[in-house]
């Protein structure tokens, strides 16, 4: 008996029974899929086949393992079967994708009833002198659909549908894209998919402008993206536990299975852009996980650990809401370990100044950096007369002076710092941009956690240990 399944025509068709059987497309691909052209009225457009007309331009920010090539896939089979004529080309970040997209293309095919051959073409690059393998599908129209590894030079001469599957993890992918758009000439689509790869790529850089052209903000030279997004908890409301893992794990709840991607990301910066198509702000962040994480020790901020070595102070002030932070670090050997962090948020600028000089007083501190900027000048004012301390006005060349020696710290692995979340977050929160004439800004979201206090705290504590005997004067900053 053919096995065959009726692909429901709108989202609303789907029901509690149909997603349990594993046979239909989830809410959030059927919308994909059904992504056509509109008249100015919101009527669909048909072509002269009577078949709707595909959205030209379409990109989809993307949790992991959501199903999106698996429905890209439905797509290019089932409307190549109904009349389609195109070839269609399916390009990924490697090998391995392209193949996977070319057996999901075999399995929709026996869904229809119809028997596929996918074949193994090698292809040949005349730059490279080098031969790639695309994996492709013979439709029984005539038309193919290729899946093959990125490279921009084997969308030269083609024309058809095309779809960029990992966009933002491509190698060159505007020289992707360059390449691809003239393959979709000629009344073709051309489709992106992806998960995030930070706030600089070329993906992120197309979804705002789909996402501007959708509020009527759009800026010159933006493309008008049909924009798609789902995270991991919208596709778990929509199905995604009863269709994908509970055949295969009965017991899995929806809650359950949240909590266990959750629990297996690093950080919440992976789970934001692995899951929830939030773009990680790591390769923007002037120290990034990786650099925290290889100078975090849980001897790290304990005074019971102070030893007889030299001490220095850094001392960020907080405004308004912001906390104040004084963080202290002893030199041991070639390291500088972390002893002591301090949080202040409400206590009045007078407990704030007292326990920066009680600090002060100990023998072993040698010198103690402290912000002089608004609320703070008063008590590096103190510092200075208590003649162990110095005040740093935090104008753009002293945060680049602070910042830049910092991450060689981090970098040389000659600085400990606590192992918590909140430190973590904190250092990584600063991000490093440049103004109009090429100057380093370097700055932090405010929120509720503070404005990157630690970060320049500690950066401050760094500074003072940069001379461990004398107190220079800073006097560029001044």
């Amino acid at each position: 008996m053919t096995d065959t399944v009726a692909i429901p025509s709108a989202p609303e068709a789907i029901t509690d029974s149909k997603i349990s059987s594993g046979r239909v497309l989830l809410p959030y691909q059927e919308a994909w899929r059904t992504d056509y052209e509109r008249d100015a009225k919101g009527n669909v457009l048909k072509g002269r086949d009577g078949q709707p007309v595909p959205r030209a331009m379409k990109i989809w920010e993307k949790s992991r393992r959501v199903g999106a090539t698996f429905v890209e896939a439905n797509d290019a089979i089932f409307s190549r079967l109904v009349g389609r004529g195109c070839d269609y080309w399916f390009s990924s970040a490697d090998e391995s994708a392209a193949f996977e997209f070319a057996e999901y293309c075999r399995y929709w095919m026996k869904i229809a009833g119809k028997v596929v051959e996918v074949v193994t073409e090698q292809v040949y690059d005349e730059l490279t002198k080098r031969s790639a393998t695309a994996f492709v599908v013979r439709m029984p129209n005539g038309s193919r659909i290729t899946a093959m590894s990125s490279n921009p030079r084997r969308f030269r001469s083609k024309g058809g549908d095309v779809c960029l599957d990992e966009f933002a993890f491509h190698d060159d992918p505007m020289g992707m894209y360059d390449a691809a758009s003239p393959t979709a000439t000629h009344g073709y689509a051309i489709r992106i998919l992806s998960t995030h790869n930070g706030e600089g790529t070329a993906f992120h850089k197309f979804v705002q402008e789909g996402k501007r052209h959708a509020a009527g903000t759009a800026k010159d030279g933006d493309m008008p993206w049909s924009v798609h997004r789902v995270t991991i908890v919208e596709a778990v409301e929509q199905g995604l536990v009863e269709r994908v893992v509970q055949p295969n794990r009965p017991d899995m709840t929806r809650d359950r299975f949240l909590a266990d991607q959750r629990a297996r990301c690093r950080n919440e910066d992976q789970w934001l852009q692995e899951y929830m198509a939030i773009p990680s702000k790591d390769a923007s962040s002037w120290l990034t996980y990786s650099l925290i994480e290889q100078c975090e020790d849980d001897d790290a901020g304990n005074p019971a650990h102070y030893g007889d070595g030299q001490r220095y102070i850094g001392m960020d002030i907080g405004e308004s809401k912001d906390r104040t932070v004084i963080w202290t670090v002893e030199r041991v050997g070639d390291i500088l370990w972390t002893r002591e962090v301090l949080v202040m948020t409400d206590e009045d600028l007078s407990v704030k100044q007292r326990a920066l000089l009680d600090r002060m007083a100990h023998p072993k501190v040698v010198r103690a950096c402290v912000d002089a900027t608004g609320l703070g000048t008063q008590i590096a004012q103190e510092a200075e007369r208590a003649g162990k301390g110095e005040g740093v006005k935090f104008t753009l060349p002293a945060k680049d002076e602070l910042a830049s020696p910092l991450r060689g710290y981090f970098e040389d692995r000659t600085v400990r710092v606590p192992g918590d979340g909140d430190t973590r977050e904190q250092l990584h929160a600063v991000r490093m941009t440049r103004t109009a004439n090429g100057t380093p800004r370097f700055d932090a979201a405010r929120t509720e956690e503070g404005h990157a206090d630690k970060f320049w705290a500690l950066a401050l504590a760094c500074h003072a240990a940069k001379t461990p005997d004398a107190v220079p004067r800073m006097e560029v900053l001044l």
